[in-house]
This record gives C-alpha cells, structure tokens and sequence, in this order.
C-alpha cells in the first residue's frame, strides 16, 4: 500500500544509457560562495543560536563535476553549506536547463557548522530565521554557473577508483550514540583525462565538518579545506567533498587526534586539528588512487524518485507555520513533506562499476552499512529493520552521499527510534537525534524508495 503511493509520486527523471561503444566524457569547474560580512550579520550555522561570523579563515565552495555518456549529461556538485533545502536545488534545476535542458543536477552540501545558516535555525534569537535570501540567491546563482561550466568543459575520460578501510579513519570519528557503528570506509574516484592528468577527483566519507566547535566565529570550510588543498596538490583535479552517512553523530568532536609534530593530540577546537583529519584523509585518497588501474564506464544513469513523509516533529511543523525556513519550504496538502531520494550508477557493458545512494538528510550508518540494534526503550521496538543501502547495491564501488537534493536532518532507523521515556537502552535521559529529524517514518520510507530504484532499472531493463 505504502509502497504504491511512492511510485505513484513517479520516477522525476531518468538519466540514462548510452550504447556500449559510448564514451564517458568529464569536466569540472567551482566557485566561490564565501558570503560577504559588509552586507549585514552571517548568522552561522550547527550548533546554537546568535553565533554571528566576525571573519572569513578560508573560501567556501561549491564543486561540480559533469559526467556524459555520449546521450545525456549529469552534473554532481557539494557546497560547503549546512544543507540545501529541495525547493533551492529546483530552482537551480530550472535554471540550467533553461540552456542546457539534457543536463540533469545533483546539489550535496558538506554540512559544514561553520558557514552561512542556509536554511534558517539558527538565527539571531528563537523565532527569528538565520536565512538571507539574498545569500541563497548567490549560491544558486554560482551553482548554476559551475555546473554549466563543468559540462561545457567535458572531454573524454576514465575512471580511476580506490576503497580505503582503516583504524586510522575510524579513530578520527566519535559517535556518541549506540550502537557504536561507523561507515568510515573512504571512496575515491578520480576521473582523468587522456593526457593522465585528473579532471575531477570525488571524495566520500563520513564526518561532520564541525572540527571547530561552537565557539569559532570565523567562516571556514573545516576539514575540507585542508582535504581540497592537500589532494589537488598531491592527485590533481577539482577535489569534491561528498558527505556520506553521517547521523548519529559521526562527529570529530571528542575524537583523539594524535599531531605528529607535537607526538601529542591536537588541541580540541582548533585549527590544527581540523588540518590533520583534512590532510590526512587526502592522502589516504591519494595513496588509494595510486595503486588503482584505470576502469571503463560507458553508461551513465540517474534516477530519483519522489518520496512523502509524515511530519511528526512539531517544533519544524511550528518554524515552518513561523516562516522559520524562508517562503520556500511548504508541506503537501495531506502535511507530509516532500523530498526525493536518487540512485547515479555508472556502468560497463551493462554491469555497475559505481553506485551511488543520493539520501536527503544525515543517514545513521546503521541504514547506510548495517549494525541496526533492538534496545529496551525504544519506541517502535519490533519495527521491521530498515536494508541498509550499501548491502543492497551490487557495484563494486558504493557511495552514499549525504544531505543530497535536501536535508530533511536525521534520519534514524526505526527500531531504534527513541522520543519517549523510558530511554534508550536504560539511559539517563534522551539520546540526541529525535529533535533534528522529521519522524520516525523517515527511514523505512526513504530506504524502500532506494530499493524501488534500485530494482527498476532504465528503460525497464532487469
């Protein structure tokens, strides 16, 4: 029943395949998206209310990189943003299509604590939105720009990819919420040209670039400035961060951070140790792509389904009723809010080399790798586990790519869901997680709309 209802919401797009003589072509191209601090206060966003920007420690950016197949072209771009709301990536939808309509747009956001509040929760003072339309206006503007940029510099490509899976990953995430599960394991593709050189080089891992903490007031990328600098230093291209499972909370706060200078950790909050975990997941990516050999694609395909999601968190339902989220955000008639969940799979000869699960929010990664625990406590205690979605993609290479197309905030397996006392696992008090997240349907709902996709294969093939 529920199932019916998702597919009668229709698949949105559907990018697909060229012959098995086809090409893959790439380009790339990024822009600045640093807000101006003479225009008025730059509320930052994550962590609390009236946190006002005092200076700019380095450039926020948003990255695209364009793959074709020879019939038609997507572009995949990350802002150093907190989040994009859907209504947002449309606009920048229409936008490119209104000259390039076969380009089709995937827009992610690093989620990084210390940009701009995009989307209006952490304003000023409770009640007062955070979000400046005019900012958001710029990076529509600049996305659209990169975007088209990236395609019309498309040329002939392969793809280098690399997996790295180590302690070393794990120990730079702290996750404060059982169970104790991280999705750490690194994807590198790289996307060179004929001369050898890279034109764009992808980046999925998961971590909340909050490395700074919620004292810092100067905008900054976090780790993912140094992770930029240091890869295009050492592999080359445009280095673009995709976020990947990240609830729960994969944090880097409270994680140990040995500094090798010093023999000592890093000091907690600070610069120092947001340049470690950067510069060190670089070139991890960069020692992965160094052993790998060269893969072919010929097929590149997009889906994206829509998805509708009762809203049970009654503060959003109030900030939306307040204006809280701008004009843009609204719910349907029935009050679901609607998001869309995607799948990119890029092929050879009919089989997947990469597949990649677009998720709208920040994913536990227990529903992204599996680990999914029953608890005393919790409210929903014989829901039915969620699939996690790199056990059910085939490619050798499986991404999950965070806040994509929209951040609807948490989304938390069912079963483990916990907004009612007695608390999780006999804890003190409530675990954090509930308050940022739409509802507990969010997750069987998203995850059965990936499988839908998952299983309807272009043009009907199986």
């Amino acid at each position: 029943m529920i199932a019916a209802a998702w597919l009668r919401a229709g698949l949105i797009f559907v990018l697909a395949a060229g012959c098995a003589s086809a090409e893959l072509r790439a380009g790339a191209a990024r822009r600045i998206i640093t807000p101006s601090l003479e225009r008025g206060p730059v509320w930052l966003a994550g962590f609390g209310l009236n946190r006002a920007a005092t200076g700019v420690r380095d450039d926020l950016w948003v990255r695209c990189a364009a793959l074709n197949d020879g019939s038609r072209s997507v572009a995949l771009c990350s802002a150093d943003l907190i989040g994009f709301f859907y209504e947002d990536v449309e606009q920048i939808r229409i936008a490119v299509r209104a000259r390039q309509p076969r380009l089709n747009v995937i827009v992610a956001a690093t989620h990084v604590h210390h940009g701009p509040d995009t989307m209006g929760l952490w304003g000023p003072k409770p009640g007062v939105s955070g979000r400046n339309p005019e900012y958001n206006r710029m990076v529509i503007e600049r996305t659209v720009e990169a975007a088209q940029e990236a395609a019309a510099t498309m040329r002939p490509a392969t793809l280098n990819a690399a997996q790295v899976a180590s302690p070393e990953l794990e120990s730079f995430i702290h996750d404060s919420r059982p169970p104790v599960v991280l999705d750490a394991e690194l994807i590198a593709l790289s996307f060179d040209g004929r001369d050898g050189k890279p034109i764009a080089t992808l980046v999925n891992w998961a971590n909340h670039p909050e490395v700074l903490g919620s004292r810092n007031t100067l905008i900054t990328a976090d780790y993912a400035a140094s992770l930029y600098q240091r890869l295009e230093q050492r592999w080359g291209g445009t280095v673009i961060l995709l976020n990947g499972a990240l609830g729960g909370m994969q944090s880097p706060l409270g994680a140990s951070v040995k500094d090798p200078d010093t023999g000592l950790p890093a000091p907690e909050a600070s610069f120092r140790k947001a340049e470690l975990i950067g510069t060190r997941v670089a070139d991890l990516a960069w020692e992965g792509l160094a052993k790998s050999k060269p893969l072919r694609v010929d097929t590149v395909i997009y889906r994206e389904m829509a998805v509708r999601i009762p809203l049970a968190n009654a503060n959003f339902r109030r900030a939306l009723e307040a204006g809280i989220f701008g004009p843009v955000k609204r719910l349907e008639p029935d009050g679901s809010l609607r998001t869309v969940v995607g799948l990119l799979r890029l092929e050879s000869r009919g089989r997947p080399v990469v597949e990649a699960a677009m998720v709208p929010g920040e994913l536990y990664p227990e529903l992204s790798r599996g680990g999914i625990e029953r608890y005393p406590g919790a409210d929903f205690p014989d829901a039915p586990f969620e699939r996690p979605l790199k056990q059910i993609m085939t490619a050798p290479f499986r991404l999950v790519i965070g806040l994509a197309n929209d951040e609807i905030g948490y989304i938390i397996p069912k079963a483990e869901w916990d907004e009612k006392p007695p608390w999780l696992n006999n804890a003190e008090r409530a675990w954090y997680g509930e308050v940022n997240s739409v509802g507990p349907e969010a997750a069987p709902r998203l995850a059965a709309a990936f499988e839908e996709l998952l299983v309807a294969r272009a043009g009907g093939r199986k």
